[in-house]
């Protein structure tokens, strides 16, 4: 109630070592309409009640701004007087407050580019707010590559700011009644963001210094289990800081395309590498399906279930097209979400991989296939039938006509036989193809016998 965020007139030119502050996370609560339920009592505290010519009325005493205008007339409800004012996404807005001006055109109250306009001015004052080897800390939870680009648009491109260093921090319980039946995101990066974005980069060369940076950081948050979008958004954070310290990336043509074909990407490549070593080389289809049976949990179902958000983040984390999965059954829509397409979850492992061959139409006995995750699911099957000497002789045989997918569907066996828990199903198949191929795992990917 202080003051604006964009505009902090009331600090007398002050610079500052430190600013806090948990921005708004774009559509997340509509602050401004919810919050009169409180403000009528606060304004009854914090203000008097003197006698006019006997008619009781309300006088301000503390904080007079944020209940009185300034002919000291009552504010009758808050949200009529700040919701122009509030840095958010809210759809309805602009049916009761229009549109403004913003950059020589007309932006809705309300809107996404009303809210990427606010954010922008916030940080643009708060970095002039600033001294020059200053900190400014913020706290930000979202998994829309949308919302990440504001946030870098606001303070990044418009703002001069870089991210020195990010952590992830648990802000909220998986309890709580919002998460239940859903893929929640249950942290918070707290970011602390310095002056000093200079230089420029080509976005590929980039993206190779996060992939290679930020593998240790993937590693670590996965061993403290982290999981899910949780995991994602934490190295998130460590991506953004190899992105922005430079003022221009080469190779874009806009923020957006950078954070949906660069950030993200190098983010899912970052965790997949932790996971997998920088010795394999996986398909988009492929990370696709080890981001999926890595991150995203099974909970009680016979298959993994993916919801929308979740979907959206590994597609475009792995650079992988949802209709091509689709089309490879690699995963089926049902009822508004995705079906990883796996071994269910069942007592026989026969029975299991037998169904996932029917269901994904796949052919034991054929050559020719359409990804890896086809050839590791077959040589799932095969492995349960064939004897040692025989399966070493049918890989032989499909390596004739599909030396790649072969050796990509053995790369993504090694990573699911020991990042898998016990208690998934593949993890065993996986075990029995390499075992049977002789092909020994000893570190999280080092192996002989290929």
């Amino acid at each position: 109630m202080l003051d604006d965020a964009t505009v902090l007139s009331k600090l007398n030119g002050e610079k500052f070592d430190l600013i806090v502050t948990d921005p708004p996370y774009r559509d997340d609560v509509a602050y401004a309409e919810l919050s009169d339920f409180y403000y009528v009592w606060l304004k009854r505290v914090l203000s008097d009640v003197v006698d006019v010519g006997g008619v009781l009325v309300r006088r301000p005493r503390f904080i007079p701004e944020a209940f009185f205008d300034e002919f000291g007339n009552e504010v009758e409800v808050q949200w009529k007087r700040f919701t122009v004012r509030e840095v958010s996404e809210v759809e309805g807005r602009a049916n009761a407050f229009g549109s403004v001006a913003v950059g020589g055109k007309s932006v809705a109250v309300g809107s996404f580019d009303y809210f990427k306009h606010l954010l922008s001015e916030s940080f643009k004052v708060m970095a002039s707010r600033l001294s020059d080897d200053g900190v400014l800390v913020t706290y930000y939870a979202h998994t829309s590559p949308d919302a990440w680009e504001a946030l870098l648009e606001a303070s990044w491109l418009n703002a001069g700011l870089r991210v020195s260093v990010a952590h992830a921090l648990a802000t909220e319980s998986p309890q709580r009644v919002t998460a239940r039946g859903a893929t929640s995101l249950d942290m918070s990066i707290v970011v602390v963001w310095k002056k000093g974005v200079s230089g420029e980069a080509l976005a590929d060369e980039v993206y190779a210094k996060a992939v290679e940076a930020c593998s240790e950081v993937a590693d670590r948050y996965r061993r403290a289990g982290y999981s899910g979008v949780n995991l994602f958004v934490a190295v998130l954070g460590c991506t953004l800081s190899q992105f922005t310290q430079y003022r221009r990336i080469v190779g874009v043509k806009s923020l957006g395309e950078l954070v949906e074909k660069y950030v993200y990407p190098a983010t899912a490549a970052t965790i997949a590498r932790s996971l997998a070593g920088a010795e394999a080389r996986l398909s988009p289809v492929s990370e696709f399906y080890l981001l999926a049976k890595v991150l995203v949990d099974r909970g009680r179902r016979l298959r993994r279930r993916l919801d929308r958000t979740s979907a959206v983040i590994l597609a475009i984390g792995t650079r992988a097209e949802l209709n091509q999965l689709t089309t490879l059954r690699v995963v089926e829509r049902a009822d508004g979400d995705l079906t990883l397409m796996e071994p269910a979850h069942t007592r026989d492992a026969r029975t299991s991989i037998e169904e996932l061959l029917r269901e994904r139409n796949l052919n034991p006995q054929v050559t020719m296939f359409g990804s890896a995750v086809d050839v590791l699911h077959v040589l799932e099957y095969l492995a349960l039938i064939m004897r040692s000497d025989e399966l070493k002789k049918r890989v032989d045989e499909l390596k004739s006509r599909n030396a790649a997918l072969v050796s990509e569907a053995i790369d993504l066996a090694k990573v699911l036989a020991t990042t898998l828990p016990e208690e998934d199903i593949e993890m065993n198949l996986a075990r029995r193809i390499l075992d049977s191929l002789g092909i020994r795992i000893g570190g999280l990917f080092e192996f002989t016998g290929r």
